[in-house]
């Protein structure tokens, strides 16, 4: 006989908040990726389909001087190459706060920086091939004139005065801030018979897939409508932010996640 217990899915036990801390957790569809019968982005292959290399800034903080892509838009296979300034003729710029974090700021950013770069990685022009060797082969023959500017890397000094602020709209370099009461905190560290104070420093962290961020997107002139191939767990919010900054309608827009083993949709 089996008791109703032993009869409760393994999944269930592990729902409860940390129960997954030291646990070996199945997982159904590890099977089937790791056998290579999973579709990612990458594995997608659609006619006329072209691949795109990011030409990316070395510097935290610069001033875009100038771009040069004219060896660039000779190199064999390529098809264009994109800076900031024509990317903003179809696409509006973004803000990137959270709703529940009351009072986050954050400056509009653009797909491509525009005329100034604000952190060491960000896209200074899109270069646009036949085939993604072809691409990072032309990439290497645009020339970018910059002039640097200061950084802010020390969240110490940040709000310093002397410090420069990145984004001048925003009137410094505070992103959040939370203040917690939880009553007379000075006066309970005055009477303490010891205080112990230490320093914690976390690394930056993200989420690691199976496979790396990428994406494909598929403009159908015929019906005017995209559609778009992602590894994502948010589909919904990529068919609301991609209608909304390309100027289209919801509708337009089909969203499809083919790696999540219920190959979750989103159709307008």
């Amino acid at each position: 006989m089996t008791s109703g217990s032993e009869k409760r899915d393994p999944l269930s036990v592990l729902d409860r908040p940390n129960s997954y801390i030291g646990k070996i957790v199945p997982r159904p569809n590890l099977d089937r990726l790791m056998q290579g019968r999973g579709l990612y982005v990458s594995d997608i292959e659609l006619p006329r389909m072209v691949h795109v290399v990011f030409l990316r800034s070395p510097y935290a903080h610069a001033k875009i001087i100038g771009i040069d892509a004219s060896a660039a838009k000779r190199m064999p296979g390529v098809v264009a190459v994109v800076t900031g300034q024509e990317l903003a003729a179809v696409i509006t710029p973004w803000v990137g706060v959270l709703s529940h974090l009351k009072g986050l700021k954050s400056a509009p950013q653009s797909a491509i920086a525009i005329d100034r770069v604000c952190w060491q990685g960000e896209a200074v022009a899109a270069v646009v091939a036949s085939s993604r060797a072809q691409a990072e082969d032309a990439a290497e023959f645009v020339a970018v004139e910059y002039e640097e500017l200061d950084a802010v890397t020390d969240m110490r000094t940040a709000l310093d005065p002397a410090t420069s602020v990145i984004h001048a709209s925003l009137g410094d370099n505070l992103a959040f801030e939370r203040n917690h009461d939880a009553g007379a905190v000075d006066q309970a560290f005055a009477e303490s018979d010891e205080v112990v104070e230490a320093e914690f420093v976390f690394g930056r962290h993200t989420g690691v897939t199976l496979e790396p961020r990428a994406v494909v997107a598929d403009w159908n002139a015929a019906e005017a409508r995209l559609t778009i191939y992602q590894g994502t767990q948010a589909p919904h919010m990529v068919q609301n932010i991609a209608a909304l900054h390309l100027g289209l309608k919801e509708s337009q827009v089909r969203v499809i996640c083919k790696a999540d083993p219920k190959h979750k949709q989103v159709q307008g």
